[in-house]
């Protein structure tokens, strides 16, 4: 803990829309440790999966663009590499878990040939030698039989086992640092704590520092170490998971938590809620994002927040943070 694998440093993205182009990522800084996992947190539409993709450098661009900031892996700068450089760092340092296996297993090539193309894209290795490597892979991500299963198809495995091959490939070539995005959609939740376990055994036994994309709090607070809170476009939280969970510092982590309903509110099928939507990209209001379905906001709330430091470890983008205690306030 505490040795950093991944640094994101003042990111900017911009997207093109029908207004122009605007931001969908603003200022946003992240470290990852390594055997460390940081969950990254908040509601659909508010930048997660793009900061993703920013940190892998997979933004199709020119829809999505990196305007500025740093993305440093180690000592390299991810930023300023060519597509040759970053072929040569993307699967070898890094690597990515897409949400949807289907979209990103090839249906016409066989799990070893899948395997295989990784291994052989980053080190001299024979087919041969490529194709035990899958079967030891595919042993160690929990697959049974993997050296009968080798030679199948992605589309005679079921969901939990395609993404166990997806992890498989991602740490086919040792990497320092994994993403995972919403690894555990759509699985049902014996499987998804599997595949979450999975994930927790690679950062703790590697050494990998992992980032895991999510909007499931449950799976934030049993499974990540540090906990990143996310809202249009901006991070308006860090710390460590007890901390921020126990102890929201912004309104906005403070409705996450109440929102996410007991075991009575399920029974009898009560599903507390955040007023509002995430504003537009082109509606974004000019101080605190979350000011509009915030009922602590204050004429304060209209100017610019920065994300400041709060504590050990802690930060957090509300002018009122030391005023507010928000342990149970329940809606914002």
């Amino acid at each position: 803990m505490g040795d950093v694998a991944l640094e994101l440093d003042r990111i900017t993205i911009s997207a093109a829309t029908e207004h122009g182009r605007l931001l969908v990522v603003d200022d946003l800084s992240l470290t990852l440790d390594r055997g460390s996992i940081t969950g990254l947190v908040g509601e659909s539409g508010s930048g997660k999966t793009v900061t993703a993709l920013a940190a892998t450098r997979l933004l199709p661009e020119p829809t999505l663009r990196l305007e500025s900031g740093s993305i440093r892996l180690g000592t390299a700068s991810l930023e300023t590499m060519d597509a040759h450089e970053l072929r040569a760092v993307r699967g070898a340092r890094i690597a990515m878990v897409f949400q949807e296996p289907m979209t990103s297993l090839d249906p016409v090539f066989s799990v070893a040939s899948l395997i295989s193309e990784v291994l052989r894209s980053h080190a001299p290795i024979t087919r041969r030698a490529a194709r035990q490597e899958a079967i030891r892979l595919l042993n160690q991500v929990g697959i049974a039989d993997a050296a009968q299963r080798v030679d199948q198809y992605p589309f005679q495995f079921s969901g939990g086992m395609r993404q166990r091959i997806l992890i498989a490939m991602a740490m086919a070539c040792e990497p320092e640092v994994l993403i995972a995005d919403e690894p555990t959609t759509a699985l049902d939740v014996t499987v998804q704590a599997q595949i979450l376990e999975l994930i927790r055994s690679i950062a703790v036994d590697r050494g990998v520092a992992v980032l895991l994309v999510t909007h499931d709090l449950a799976v934030v607070s049993e499974f990540c170490d540090q906990v990143a809170v996310m809202y249009a476009g901006q991070i308006v939280e860090t710390g460590s998971t007890l901390d921020v969970l126990t102890a929201p510092a912004h309104p906005y982590t403070a409705a996450l938590v109440a929102s996410v309903p007991s075991a009575t509110q399920r029974r009898v099928g009560l599903v507390p809620t955040i007023d509002g939507t995430v504003p537009a990209l082109h509606e974004m209001p000019t101080g605190c994002r979350f000011a509009p379905r915030c009922r602590h906001a204050t004429e304060r709330c209209t100017e610019p927040v920065a994300l400041q430091a709060a504590g050990v470890g802690r930060s957090n983008r509300c002018v009122r943070s030391d005023e507010l205690t928000l342990v149970g306030v329940g809606r914002p």
